[in-house]
């Protein structure tokens, strides 16, 4: 479909403030449909340090409509890697347990998606996006652009955008405009939308580096995660990012004024090894659900309305069923098909599933770090248990989402699905 939505009143149909991997996908699922969209982004679009590691099997489902699938495949992991867990003193110590978890080559089709979860870290996975949603008429994506501020009315929004490269602001009008622009996001703010949650729990650390013979120094072979346990318990995760290279140390609990990076890797290898350090940035890990996700024709989704713990990668899995939720909604108002009630289910379905979603990972993430000390996780851990992995929910849950007080699902007497597996 590709149908011309603008009127002589807008510039755009729809303005997407933030082009990281939720407002890209939002393009995408607009750009597909000939939804007319602009996305702005402050930064220059470059990604220089991978914050999430893998992509969900619901994120890789999106990935196969949108015709990306095998790219995001093929992009860097090898399809002979194994993708285990792996819990050990350090990486030169002893094994603890280890749950397997097949590569590519050997998982084979799974029974309840055509697609499985992928190692593709948002180095290469941001890229892939940007480059596809670009290539679509009905899309533009406008780098190095501030966003400034809005005003919206019954037929409307108004954005103000500055570019940075001259210093000029210009207004553009839209029909719709959404917030994908994170955490400190300015949509969220000036909608006024509080936060609910506990807020931070905990203080952490990534340190992301470069070593080629990694694998070659230790016996405990290639796997996605290592995590490490000392005698105070589970104390970080080693990642493999690219599986040759480059490699993410998450210190779980960063308790002093300044982060020793250097330390903290010798004690995960349990020995001194050549290593170049690319970045190393302390971070709060915080459970947070935004109480609306949106007011009249402007919305928030991913990180402006949500935020978690990583642990088990139900953020961008979230924030991208999200976008995919309101795209279609957003099509059917411009299509002249959807009526007036429409665009409220988009809270109404989506923010159940972030509350669960959050709560499962905040949950997840205290599990791993009530792990104790290496003298007693032997007797707690067992290779292949499924507690090892990395949310304690199978990808069969990850895929269910159950929108039961909405208005435009009809109930058919049955009892929703449970929200664990």
């Amino acid at each position: 479909m590709n149908v011309e939505h603008k009127s002589r009143h807008h510039d755009t149909d729809v303005i997407i403030i933030g082009a990281g991997p939720v407002g890209l996908s939002l393009a995408l699922e607009l750009g597909v449909r000939g939804v007319d969209c602009n996305v702005v982004e402050r930064r220059d679009g470059s990604v220089t340090v991978p914050r999430m590691s893998g992509v969900s099997t619901r994120n890789m489902e999106y990935c196969r409509r949108w015709g990306i699938a095998d790219e995001v495949k093929n992009a860097v992991w090898s399809s002979t890697h194994p993708m285990d867990f792996v819990y050990v003193t350090n990486l030169c110590g002893d094994e603890i347990a280890r749950l397997e978890v097949p590569s590519y080559a050997k998982r084979g089709v799974l029974p309840f998606s055509p697609e499985g979860p992928c190692p593709c870290p948002q180095i290469y996975f941001d890229p892939i996006l940007a480059k596809h949603a670009a290539s679509l008429a009905s899309v533009t994506i406008r780098y190095d652009s501030g966003f400034e501020g809005f005003q919206q009315d019954d037929d409307g929004v108004t954005a103000e955008i500055t570019n940075h490269a001259s210093g000029d602001r210009e207004t553009s009008r839209c029909a719709y405009l959404v917030g994908c622009d994170g955490p400190g996001g300015v949509v969220r703010s000036a909608l006024g939308i509080e936060l609910d949650g506990p807020g931070v729990i905990a203080h952490s650390v990534n340190i992301f580096f470069r070593t080629p013979d990694l694998v070659s120094l230790h016996d405990k072979g290639w796997a996605k995660f290592y995590r490490l346990i000392d005698e105070t318990g589970c104390w970080a995760e080693l990642i493999a990012i690219d599986g040759i290279e480059l490699w993410r140390l998450t210190v779980f609990h960063e308790f002093s004024s300044g982060t020793n990076a250097e330390a903290y890797l010798r004690k995960a290898m349990g020995r001194n090894f050549p290593f170049e350090i690319i970045d190393a940035s302390p971070w709060e890990r915080r459970d947070y659900v935004a109480r609306h996700y949106g007011e009249g024709r402007v919305f928030i989704a991913g990180d402006a309305a949500h935020q978690n713990s990583p642990t088990g990668g139900l953020g961008m899995h979230t924030g991208v069923g999200e976008v995919g939720n309101l795209a279609w909604k957003l099509a059917a108002m411009l299509d002249g098909w959807g009526g007036s009630e429409l665009l409220a289910t988009y809270e109404t379905e989506c923010q159940p599933i972030a509350a669960r979603n959050v709560e499962l990972s905040t949950a997840a993430f205290r599990h791993i770090t009530s792990i104790p000390g290496a003298g007693d996780a032997r007797g707690v851990l067992e290779d292949n248990d499924p507690k090892l992995d990395s949310l304690t929910i199978s990808e069969q849950t990850r895929t269910q989402y159950c929108y039961e007080n909405s208005s435009i699902c009809i109930a058919d007497g049955t009892p929703p699905p449970p929200d664990t597996g």
